[in-house]
């Protein structure tokens, strides 16, 4: 898979700290360009940009859509998908919220705060791009019935379970809640 941004890129340009483990913040670029960037950009374009990435040979309109658009998108949307997931350890002994001596966890309201303000600022990217692309109308940005992925379509930030939709915020957030009331 080719990632989109360098390892660095999320914690010179966010909030996050700088020393994140590398392997953690790549997966979440990763599902950054799986679950948004691939959408907003239909199948095409994405694997053109991501091909002439990888070949360093991104130049025009495709060179001004990565520098201007997508990378300022990624960094926003790989920081959001680590604040949803950060703070918690998945091993063998299950999911935990490790907290590092002398340092406390954040409240669900916090969370949820960081959470939803790296999301505004993600989106705003993400329709800048929209409205570029839109004024550029580059011939592989189209839908097409060959196509797994067509760009525009929604992105539903929402989780299934149990026969209801649960919002990430609030699925997050009652997982720190839990945490909290068994200390």
């Amino acid at each position: 898979m080719i990632v989109l941004l360098r390892d660095n890129e999320i914690t010179e340009n966010t909030p996050l700290g700088g020393n994140i483990d590398v392997d953690r913040l790549r997966q979440c670029i990763i599902d950054a360009q799986i679950t948004r960037l691939e959408e907003l950009l239909g199948e095409d374009l994405y694997d053109k940009i991501c091909n002439e990435y990888d070949a360093e040979t991104l130049e025009g309109d495709y060179l001004t859509l990565y520098e201007n658009y997508i990378k300022p998108f990624l960094i926003r949307q790989g920081a959001l998908e680590f604040l949803k997931i950060g703070a918690f350890t998945i091993g063998n002994n299950g999911i935990a919220l490790p907290t590092p001596a002398n340092t406390s966890a954040i409240d669900s309201k916090m969370l949820s705060n960081l959470v939803s303000e790296m999301r505004a600022k993600a989106d705003m990217f993400a329709e800048r791009m929209y409205r570029w692309l839109c004024k550029k109308n580059l011939p592989e940005w189209r839908c097409s019935s060959d196509n797994v992925v067509n760009p525009n379509k929604p992105s539903f930030g929402n989780w299934f379970l149990q026969n209801e939709y649960i919002d990430e915020d609030l699925y997050v957030r009652s997982i720190l809640n839990k945490q909290n009331e068994t200390k």
